[in-house]
């Protein structure tokens, strides 16, 4: 059943990925009204799961991270609160890492997000599957954003499609590639679209910056992101409306 569900959420995207795809990402967003993802409401940290949008975004709250420094990119980027969320992906990766029970992995990254809030002096709040905006049993992204503007948000724009969201403009360069990584590993994978992703339809890396210098920038980075799905796997990006 989950197969059948996740081809038609994956054609019904169809067709604002295959416009995306045609006219490049600048083009597209030059045609559509997106001011609206760039304004946020709140500076919380949450994952960079497609199901959490809004705020700033770290994979697993940051767990991923050494607590030094997860203390040091959030208090510079003035969070105002720290999330976890139900069925977090990071979260597995951190408790495979450090030999721990992957079936208690949800409260490893909800230990984790308390602890990084009490340290920041801000609140801690939970994400339920409920409250998430993708199915429970698994991802719906076809694209990743890569945002150097620390104020993008693409579940405001509905002329935008759900992705990864990866907060380049709060962590250092080699993160946010490794959340890059982290993103594509999570899409090619039996809990995403997998196999529907192909070099006709593929997973879409964005770079989103404040100026287009920026957006160039950000796109070579993401051209040094070493991975194996060669053309499956294509670099986009377009830059901020003023």
């Amino acid at each position: 059943m989950h197969q059948e569900e996740k081809s038609k959420i994956f054609e019904g995207q169809e067709a604002i990925i295959s416009q995306i795809l045609k006219k490049g990402f600048s083009e597209y967003v030059r045609e559509e009204d997106v001011s609206k993802a760039f304004y946020l409401i709140d500076r919380n940290v949450r994952c960079i799961d497609e199901g959490t949008p809004g705020g700033l975004h770290s994979a697993g709250s940051g767990i991923l991270l050494t607590k030094e420094q997860a203390l040091l990119y959030f208090r510079t980027a003035h969070v105002d609160g720290v999330t976890s969320h139900d069925g977090c992906g990071a979260a597995k990766i951190f408790a495979k890492r450090e030999g721990l029970d992957e079936t208690k992995s949800d409260e490893f990254a909800k230990d984790w997000a308390k602890e990084i809030a009490e340290e920041l002096g801000v609140p801690y709040s939970h994400i339920s599957f409920d409250e998430m905006i993708r199915p429970k049993d698994f991802h719906i992204s076809r694209l990743a954003y890569y945002d150097g503007t620390g104020k993008f948000n693409f579940g405001a724009s509905r002329a935008l499609p759900p992705g990864f969201i990866i907060s380049r403009s709060v962590q250092g360069r080699d993160v946010s590639l490794a959340e890059a990584k982290v993103s594509l590993d999570i899409a090619f994978g039996s809990s995403a679209f997998g196999g529907l992703l192909s070099e006709d339809k593929p997973f879409i890396l964005v770079a989103i910056g404040a100026s287009n210098e920026e957006t160039e920038t950000l796109k070579e980075e993401l051209r040094t992101l070493g991975h194996s799905f060669g053309k499956k796997v294509i670099i986009d990006g377009f830059t901020a409306p003023k």
